[in-house]
């Protein structure tokens, strides 16, 4: 079971329509609808065989965010792991 959780929100107009994806334009599953933050959800089973997927929060105006840069699964399978910080290690 992984936990997400969504500290701030930079930009857009509340409330926030919450997505899982595994790309920004590709399958998706809505997890919820939000005004405030922090807010946690567990990721869907789904994606839980994924190595990587996309956050995607599509805001009261329509407007689309995706970050993919720092949402790789938090894991120490010898894969991938994300540090606190954002930062990805491969272990060798």
């Amino acid at each position: 079971m992984t936990t997400i959780t969504i500290n701030s929100v930079f930009s857009g107009s509340s409330p926030y329509n919450v997505w899982v994806c595994d790309t920004c334009f590709g399958t998706c599953q809505y997890i919820d609808t939000i005004s405030t933050t922090p807010y946690s959800f567990t990721l869907p089973t789904s994606f839980e065989t994924y190595t990587t997927y996309v956050l995607k929060l599509v805001d009261d105006n329509g407007c689309v965010y995706c970050e993919t840069n720092s949402l790789y699964k938090q894991f120490e399978n010898g894969d991938i792991f994300e540090f606190m910080d954002g930062d990805l290690y491969e272990f060798q």
